[in-house]
């Protein structure tokens, strides 16, 4: 950028040619705080900054950029050259890839993927992935498409290495050994799955972040009555309460699976189950601590409602942001407020 601008000064109500002036600054970007340096253009007779929209749309990329390295979601330019490696229209890619007709459109002008789609588009860069996208959304593509893919894939030998791939959380939690950090019990995917469509059928109103909070304290709960967690996983610090440490990767787990379904509603996205589990994981006790569960979900009426127990616990307010948080720590803690809560819960506590 210059170092001045042709713009306009509502103070001074005239064009003027504004200087340039960098600084540090802080932008909030889902939640989580991004440090950059912005740019700010200055009228020259009053001194005012001045909100062009050139120079925010470029500071906003900036902050956008730093977020993306950060988490490893793909770039305008990324998303581009992989949607121009199968052949396809905006339409077309998106529609490859299950997404709205239009989000492709917006991910290139900018836009930020939302973590689930940026899982997606990682999936799409491997021929596995690929193909398992084609199988599943072919009925919504042209002919013409479904030859592009294929011949994209049939004449590139290997991984597509342009989009950089995100950390699986999920998959490193599956090696992980029993510990305090998941409950003494290694990442169990077929339990994860199985436990938020139990919970999606038991829960009224289970939005995504009031799910977190369900999966959080079923495991914990589990945990100190019976001496490991339901599902292994971790979890960890966030800013509405506890989350499953790698929730985004859950998520497209659930979506893959069918086994939940994310239904619209005013308020967001409600939990719905989806089709039947093939193998039911949990045992008869296992069950009750379940059903118990959901009692005490179903205890609060809003998310918020929630969201505000988890924080009037130490294990939560002891951590930052992204810390796990250690089941030894936070097992005992959970069960005793949840009991206190609600005292029916006491004879399920071994």
């Amino acid at each position: 950028m210059t170092d001045f601008l042709e713009t306009f000064c509502p103070e001074c109500d005239m064009g003027v040619r504004a200087s340039l002036r960098e600084q540090p600054a802080t932008l909030r970007v889902r939640g989580e705080e991004i440090d950059f340096t912005e740019t700010v253009a200055l009228c020259p007779h009053c001194g005012m900054e001045i909100g062009d929209s050139r120079v925010e749309d470029e500071n906003l990329e900036q902050a956008y950029a730093i977020y993306r390295a950060r988490h490893g979601i793909p770039s305008p330019e990324e998303i581009r050259k992989l949607r121009e490696f199968y052949g396809l229209s905006l339409r077309e890619f998106s529609r490859f890839l299950g997404f709205g007709e239009q989000t492709v459109y917006r991910y290139e002008r900018g836009d930020l993927p939302d973590p689930t789609h940026s899982l997606v588009l990682e999936q799409a860069k491997t021929h596995q992935g690929a193909r398992r996208l084609l199988a599943k959304n072919r009925k919504r593509l042209s002919e013409r498409s479904i030859e592009s893919i294929e011949l994209a894939l049939s004449t590139h030998a290997e991984d597509l290495h342009w989009v950089r791939p995100l950390p699986s959380k999920l998959e490193e939690q599956t090696a992980d050994a029993p510990s305090t950090a998941n409950g003494y019990r290694a990442f169990d995917p077929d339990r994860a799955l199985a436990l938020m469509r139990l919970l999606a059928q038991q829960c009224r109103d289970l939005f995504w972040t009031k799910s977190q909070k369900a999966l959080f304290v079923a495991d914990m709960f589990a945990c100190a009555c019976r001496g490991r967690s339901l599902t292994g996983l971790r979890y960890a610090h966030a800013t509405h309460g506890p989350v499953a440490d790698g929730r985004e990767e859950l998520r497209y787990l659930l979506a893959e699976a069918g086994i939940v379904e994310f239904c619209e509603c005013d308020w967001g996205e409600v939990l719905e189950p989806g089709k039947p589990l093939a193998n039911d994981p949990f045992d008869e006790a296992e069950h009750a601590l379940i059903d118990g569960i959901a009692t005490f979900v179903n205890s609060f009426g809003t998310a918020r409602e929630i969201s505000d127990f988890s924080h009037g616990l130490d294990c939560w307010r002891n951590t930052e942001d992204g810390q796990v948080i250690d089941y030894a720590d936070a097992a005992g803690e959970v069960a005793g407020a949840m009991v206190a809560r609600m005292p029916g819960l006491g004879g399920l506590v071994g």
